[in-house]
C-alpha cells in the first residue's frame, strides 16, 4: 500500500481538506455548551450568594473543563486536519493521516455518500457511520473512511462515482 500512484495509475485528484470545521464533531459542540451551561450556573450562584466569591466562580468550570475535555479535542482536531491527504485515481482512493493509511479499490467500493451537514460541511464517505460516530474518546475519529473538508466536494464526489463506474468496467 502506496500513497504514490502505481505503474498504469493515471492520478483523477489530489487534494488536502481545508480548514478544521469538517474535523469537528457534535460530541466538541457538546461538551463546549456543556461547559458553558456549567460555567454559568456556577457564576449566576456565586453572584448571587452575599458572601460568595463573586462571579469569578464561573472560571472554575470553563478552566477544568477546558483542561480536560475541550483541549486535548481541539489539539486532536488540529493535528488531524493538518496532516491529511487524499489521493484519487483511475484505480483507487487513498487517504493518508499521521498514523492511517487508508486504501480503497474502486473496483469493488459498495458505498459512496456525500453528506451535507451544517456542522461539518461536505463529507464524503465511503463506509456506513455509526449511530453515535464520533463521541467515543477524545480523538472522535470516525470508522468510516472520509473525505473531509474539501470545497470542491461535489466534483469530487462525481469524479469518484464516474472512476467507480468505470473501473467496474474493466
Amino acid at each position: 500500500m502506496s500513497f504514490e500512484p502505481s505503474a498504469g495509475e493515471r492520478v483523477l485528484w489530489e487534494g488536502r481538506p481545508r480548514g478544521i470545521r469538517a474535523f469537528i464533531r457534535p460530541m466538541d459542540v457538546f461538551f463546549l455548551l456543556f461547559t458553558l451551561l456549567i460555567g454559568t450556573l456556577f457564576g449566576t450562584t456565586a453572584a448571587a450568594s452575599p458572601s460568595g466569591p463573586g462571579g469569578l466562580l464561573f472560571l472554575f468550570p470553563v478552566i477544568v473543563f477546558g483542561l480536560l475535555f475541550i483541549g486535548p479535542r481541539l489539539i486532536s482536531i488540529l493535528r488531524e486536519s493538518q496532516g491529511v491527504s487524499y489521493l484519487l485515481t483511475d484505480r483507487r482512493i487513498v487517504i493518508r493521516n499521521r498514523g492511517r493509511l487508508v486504501e480503497l479499490d474502486l473496483s469493488n467500493l459498495p458505498y459512496l455518500e456525500l453528506d451535507r451537514s451544517w456542522l461539518t460541511g461536505p463529507v464524503i464517505y465511503f463506509g456506513q457511520r455509526q449511530m453515535y460516530e464520533g463521541w467515543g474518546g477524545f480523538s472522535g475519529g470516525s470508522p468510516a473512511p472520509a473525505l473531509r473538508g474539501l470545497v470542491d466536494a461535489d466534483v469530487v464526489y462525481r469524479t469518484i462515482s464516474d472512476a467507480r463506474g468505470g473501473s467496474r468496467e474493466r
